[in-house]
């Protein structure tokens, strides 16, 4: 074996000389080309009477490349291994005499996630009125398949970091436990780690939505619906968006300037004030929050199939399609506290033409789409989706309207309509995990007005 091709000063300390890990080392290779790192490796093995064993094969020949240049002074035996082989992307464990190298490892990373696809899609349309023909369209469609994009992910990390002397297993991903198993260098599972620490730290954080939607029957003189222009009069707003191409408008105010009782006594000088729902939802971090107020109409109806012998085969469906507010929000929180909010709000009403339930139902939709950023606490006001009633009111003599034949000579039918526009009023708020909060302040705290008394 040849001479030593370094210098290794030992200092001894005051009263454990003979331990190695009481001693400080000085390295230089100054005056050298390069060293051998399994030969500095096996000098301070023989120095401080190790053992050395090397794990896998990938190690056994890293450990032969050589080392260009080095200069430690008065380090201890952990941090000159540190420097030796975790900086060239080496494992080693010290235990007692027991010095063990490897260049691979297997690690287990868990991620806390429900094993679920979520899909969707929401349409919009809508002719134009000016000169110009067409139709402005909007078409939103989501697939959030959380372990799919994961497990493409993992895999995009570890071939960016692929070596010609390693080529990694496919990660092992459980979906039911969310453990995910993976072999590969130490700068790939450090790459790893960082990626699922930031994944589990954006994924856990939650939003509680608050939502209150009221419906305002608008008076005769306020047909338009309400004008929105004469409501920052009263409050300080900070923003106000307007939708392109689409019905209503968005207004933001600040968690100090909005008061829910300046806006329903604004509100209640253009009609009669509904509550109504006012739900409170929490839901993760870019997770849809669902908000339903309606009902189903079922209906029945047949359809016409061919079997094997080209037959026509005649079959009874029945099927159902949902009539009401339809409102769908999904949060988006940064590093900095800032939430992005899409926000889709619906309202669809039955056809008065159609009272016949083995067809589909026609129904009149009216959507909004809207994307705005708000900090913890501040309102979103969303406004402008007014929904048209027609009904028929009969007016007549008492018991004669209603004889056959004759009625209609006792009676009349008038057409009586209605408009009314739809507010919902939004306030998000960010929840800490690690700071106990209490029901109160984040919004249980409030007392809505008596409507009756605006």
């Amino acid at each position: 074996m040849m001479k030593k091709i370094i210098a290794i000063l030992l200092f001894f300390g005051v009263l454990f000389a003979n331990n190695c890990r009481m001693r400080l080392f000085s390295l230089s290779t100054e005056g050298q080309n390069s060293i051998n790192l399994e030969s500095l490796i096996t000098d301070i093995a023989d120095t401080c009477n190790l053992n050395i064993m090397i794990k896998d094969e990938v190690a056994k020949n890293r450990l032969k490349e050589n080392l260009k240049y080095i200069k430690l002074r008065n380090v201890t035996l952990k941090e000159l291994l540190d420097f030796l082989l975790k900086e060239n992307g080496f494992f080693y464990s010290l235990k007692g005499n027991m010095l063990v190298i490897s260049y691979i490892k297997t690690e287990n990373f868990k991620i806390d996630y429900v094993n679920s696809v979520i899909t969707g899609a929401t349409n919009f349309s809508a002719s134009t009125t000016s000169g110009d023909s067409g139709t402005n369209t909007l078409n939103t469609t989501f697939n959030f398949d959380f372990w799919s994009q994961f497990s493409s992910n993992i895999t995009q990390i570890l071939n960016a970091q692929t070596t010609e002397f390693f080529k990694n297993p496919p990660p092992i991903i459980d979906k039911t436990t969310g453990l995910v198993t993976i072999t590969g260098t130490r700068r790939q599972l450090e790459s790893i780690k960082n990626y699922i620490d930031s994944l589990n730290k954006r994924l856990h954080k939650e939003v509680l939505i608050d939502v209150k939607i009221y419906s305002v029957k608008l008076l005769k003189n306020h047909q338009v619906g309400v004008d929105w222009n004469k409501f920052n009069i009263a409050f300080d707003k900070t923003a106000s968006v307007t939708a392109p191409n689409l019905i209503g408008s968005t207004s933001i105010f600040k968690s100090g300037t909005f008061n829910i009782n300046g806006l329903l006594n604004f509100l209640s000088g253009y009609g009669q004030i509904n509550s109504i729902s006012n739900p409170k939802i929490t839901t993760l971090n870019n997770q849809k929050a669902i908000i339903t107020v309606g009902q189903t109409i079922n209906y029945s109806y047949k359809s016409v199939t061919k079997d094997a012998n080209g037959n026509a085969v005649q079959s009874d469906n029945i099927d159902s399609k949902f009539v009401g507010i339809l409102l769908d929000i999904t949060p988006e929180i940064s590093d900095n506290g800032v939430i992005m909010m899409s926000i889709n709000p619906s309202v669809s009403s039955l056809s008065q033409n159609q009272l016949n339930l083995t067809l589909p139902p026609n129904t009149i939709e009216k959507k909004l789409n809207t994307i705005v950023r708000v900090k913890d606490g501040d309102t979103i006001i969303l406004g402008g989706l007014i929904t048209d009633e027609k009904n028929f009111v009969q007016q007549g003599v008492p018991i004669l309207k209603e004889i056959p034949l004759i009625k209609y000579m006792f009676s009349t039918k008038a057409e009586t309509s209605t408009r009314e526009e739809l507010i919902f009023v939004i306030t998000p708020h960010i929840i800490d995990l690690n700071k106990k909060v209490d029901v109160k302040d984040i919004g249980y705290k409030e007392t809505l007005p008596n409507l009756g008394d605006l």
